[in-house]
């Protein structure tokens, strides 16, 4: 934004911006941000930051705090500590200078933080956040950080190792003073009565012993210093003397060596200065982007849409200075339909607060911080933000209220210019209401006509009626709830306020007698200009509740709604649970049925001695005929449910010949080679079997394409076999016909219920001998579930057969773990 104003004379001032920018405090918002930065060199930047009026600049600072919430999101705080402010000691060491210990630690720690933050960058997706491509621009330096590390111990200490030479000079002092200590330790034992404590201290950096001052004789040697009595004397024995010299000049040597290594490091600082002052201002950034991503977090707040041309539009903005448990959002827009807006309304009724939420949320934008309101919310950049708001009468200057307002309009009117966002709090007020609302339309509509953006409240009546008639101009006002005498702090876009006065008074217990006066006094058409207003509010009112009445409606009806598709789901799934359920049972019922007429066979067979016995036997095949037909119907309409409901087969409206076809009923797979007749059916071949079939129970199998010709697997005939059990068509072979039902079950289908495991295995044995003989290679063995045994038994057997090529457990509709399919080599 342009920082000086060029006047007439020539003369420059600073602009009103400044002001303005205070004015909505966003001095205090600048100021929180600078609390969520690590480091000072971050606060700075913070502290610095300015709204900005170009475009480009400003999306590019937000897609920054941006991308900063989204890696706090997602990965947390980054490791910013140790960001110190090295910029003072490196230009010094550049210019020749030693720097102390302190300040090459602070280096040191600097190059830690900078390598600990280069280790943060992912392998994948770096290269799409800003933030990881200034990490990745870090240049650490592992050897001068090691260097210093090693060598630097405290602010004015350095480790023994900090060099061979100081390693030496110290293990030096440390055997002198020991020496020192030695012989002191002797004399204070040898001259006990002497000593006033038998101790050894230090005085400068000579080791003394403290002598009573009556026997000052028996311990020769220099006196250092007295006590504040003059009693004792701190006296360094003669025969100590030149080993304290000895470590004298050690810690001079010491001294020497620490100097040396000291320029040396800052020798080695200095030839890094590009690289240290690249990282500071990089490490600056990065800890001031993720200052504002905190601070995003921390107020709740959203990215808004950025455009030039005047438009905003704030969907529940909240002003980030109220507290939340307090502040109430707001819907805010001009720049669309209309460039001006008045507010008007009671005192406390929230005006000022819309007022400064509008400004101090496009200075928040224009900077790069995000918003606090709901997504969606659109803010324009403006070349200026210029602003009127609060009471800034000044006595030393001699100004009235009206005078210092107008004193800053005049500032106003000489800087606006389009691309201006102006916020005018009670614009002139102060003065004869006449001459100020007067004042107030003409500064208003010279705004307009200079292309700015305005905003201003006002208690003028006359300032309604200007928005009302003037296009580009609309009224806006504060909601206050009469009932409760309390302003609801919404704002109201498109109605203009009322004052209220009269109602407010009443409740307050103002007499009628008085009220009923001041009407009386008001002018015939300021009355019927309320009325209208108080009219168009209660229709406003009324209209709101219709609207959140359909709303609430709506919302009953699509939630019936959403109930009776959950309960029709419900119901379906539970009847296909039913269904299932009764198929289920009635095939354990078959099965029951079929177990107790295959024993009664078994003891009729035992025992048939005369004709009437071999009737029974014969009614009893009849009946188990009909139960395996019944059990068959019953799986399959299992399979064609499962089959169904897994979209296991397609139906067939024309068939053709020399197509593949499914037959689900009988459970049998060909390809189609005769029909369909007047009678609608068609003859299925596989193999050498052929079945007759009506034309409606055809299906097209799953995966097969169209096209006649195609070769059918021998896994799928032989699937088609073993599946052809049950089938009420008719079988023909060479020139005989026989019913296929019981050629299938004589051939493929072994029933081994009711049998012991020897009897069992005995007849699975011979049942696979005539399958080889006849050349069957599908097998179906039925021995129950029962307690697993016989099962077991089974598998077991089929698992040492040469002559079995593979078996598995039925699945479902095929009479799951109670029978096993047998393929064979």
């Amino acid at each position: 934004m342009t920082k000086y104003i060029l006047e007439a004379t020539h003369e420059i001032r600073p602009e009103p911006d400044a002001r303005s920018r205070k004015l909505l405090e966003y001095n205090k918002i600048i100021a929180d941000l600078a609390r969520h930065a690590h480091s000072s060199l971050g606060r700075e930047r913070c502290l610095e930051l300015v709204p900005d009026s170009d475009l480009a600049t400003v999306q590019q600072r937000q897609a920054e705090t941006d991308d900063a919430v989204k890696i706090l999101l997602e990965r947390g705080s980054l490791p910013l500590s140790g960001i110190n402010d090295i910029r003072s000691s490196v230009a010094r060491t550049a210019a020749g200078g030693v720097i102390s210990a302190g300040e090459l630690l602070r280096i040191g720690t600097f190059l830690g933080a900078v390598s600990r933050l280069a280790r943060v960058v992912p392998l994948a997706g770096a290269g799409e956040r800003i933030i990881y491509k200034l990490i990745s621009r870090l240049q650490p330096h592992n050897t001068l950080e090691k260097r210093i590390d090693g060598a630097i111990a405290g602010d004015d200490e350095l480790h023994d190792n900090a060099s061979p030479a100081l390693a030496s000079i110290r293990r030096r002092i440390r055997a002198a003073q020991g020496d020192v200590k030695d012989s002191l330790n002797r004399i204070v034992r040898q001259h006990s009565r002497a000593l006033q404590d038998a101790i050894v201290t230090l005085r400068g950096d000579r080791y003394v012993v403290p002598v009573k001052a009556e026997h000052r004789g028996d311990v020769p040697g220099l006196v250092h210093d007295t006590s504040a009595s003059g009693a004792t004397l701190f006296i360094e024995p003669l025969a100590v003397v030149e080993l304290n010299n000895k470590i004298r000049e050690l810690m001079g040597l010491e001294r020497e060596e620490i100097d040396r290594i000291l320029a040396e490091l800052s020798a080695e600082v200095a030839e890094q200065e590009n690289l240290l002052l690249t990282n500071s201002a990089l490490l600056t950034e990065i800890d001031f982007i993720m200052a504002k991503g905190e601070l995003a977090l921390k107020m709740k707040a959203m990215p808004p849409k950025l455009n030039e041309n005047g438009r905003i539009c704030l969907k529940q903005a909240r002003h980030p200075l109220i507290p939340a448990d307090k502040v109430v959002p707001i819907d805010f827009e001009i720049g669309y339909e209309f460039q001006t807006l008045v507010i008007t309304g009671p005192n406390t009724g929230g005006k000022t607060v819309s007022l400064k939420t509008c400004g101090l949320l496009t200075l928040m934008a224009m900077a790069g911080l995000q918003i606090p309101t709901r997504e969606g919310s659109e803010i324009s950049v403006f070349d200026d933000v210029l602003a009127d708001i609060g009471d800034e009468q000044s006595i030393e200057q001699d100004l009235s209220t009206f005078s210092s307002h107008m004193t800053q309009i005049v500032r106003i009117t000489e800087s606006v210019r389009p691309r201006t966002l102006v916020l005018v709090d009670e614009l002139g007020s102060g003065t004869d209401p006449s001459e100020g609302a007067a004042l107030a339309i003409a500064i208003l509509d010279y705004l307009r006509r200079k292309g700015a953006i305005t905003v201003a409240t006002t208690h003028y009546r006359e300032l309604k009626g200007y928005a009302l008639n003037t296009p580009g101009v609309e009224n806006a006002c504060c909601e206050f709830d009469t009932e409760t005498l309390r302003p609801t702090y919404r704002l109201l876009i498109g109605v203009p306020g009322v004052s209220n006065a009269f109602a407010i008074s009443s409740r307050l217990g103002l007499t009628a007698e008085i009220i009923e006066q001041a009407r009386g006094l008001m002018t015939e058409e300021g009355m019927r200009f309320e009325d209208l207003i108080r009219n168009v509010e209660r229709s406003r009112v009324e209209t709101e509740r219709l609207r959140e009445e359909a709303s609430r409606l709506e919302a009953e009806a699509r939630a019936a709604s959403e109930k009776a598709k959950n309960e029709a789901s419900q119901l379906a799934e539970k009847r296909k649970a039913l269904i299932a359920e009764a198929r289920e049972e009635a095939r354990e019922r078959y099965r029951d049925a079929e177990a107790e007429i295959e024993q009664l066979i078994q003891k009729i067979r035992g025992g048939i001695k005369a004709a009437d016995e071999r009737e029974r036997l014969k009614e009893a095949e009849e009946i188990r005929q009909a139960i395996r037909s019944g059990r068959t119907r019953v799986e399959n309409e299992i399979g064609r449910a499962t089959l169904g409901a897994g979209g296991g087969f397609r139906k067939v409206a024309n068939p053709v010949v020399g197509e593949i076809y499914e037959a689900p009923n009988l459970g049998f797979t060909g390809k189609l080679i005769e029909g369909p007749d007047k009678n609608g059916n068609v003859i299925l071949s596989s193999g050498p079997m052929q079945i007759s079939v009506k034309q409606d129970q055809l299906a097209r199998p799953a995966g097969v394409p169209t096209g006649g010709g195609r070769k059918k697997s021998r896994g799928a005939v032989s699937a088609a076999r073993a599946a052809g059990r049950g089938g009420q068509g008719k079988f023909s072979q060479g020139s005989g016909s026989i019913s296929m039902d019981r050629h299938l079950h004589a051939g493929t289908e072994l029933m081994l219920l009711g049998n012991t495991v020897d009897e069992a295995l005995e007849k699975l044995d011979k049942f696979i001998d005539d399958a080889v003989l006849t050349g069957v290679s599908s097998l179906r063995v039925v021995h129950g579930k029962g307690t697993g045994a016989l099962r077991s038994a089974v598998q077991q057997h089929l698992k040492q057969d040469s002559r079995v090529k593979s078996f598995r457990l039925g699945a479902y509709g095929e009479g799951d773990s109670g029978v096993t399919l047998v393929e064979l080599k």
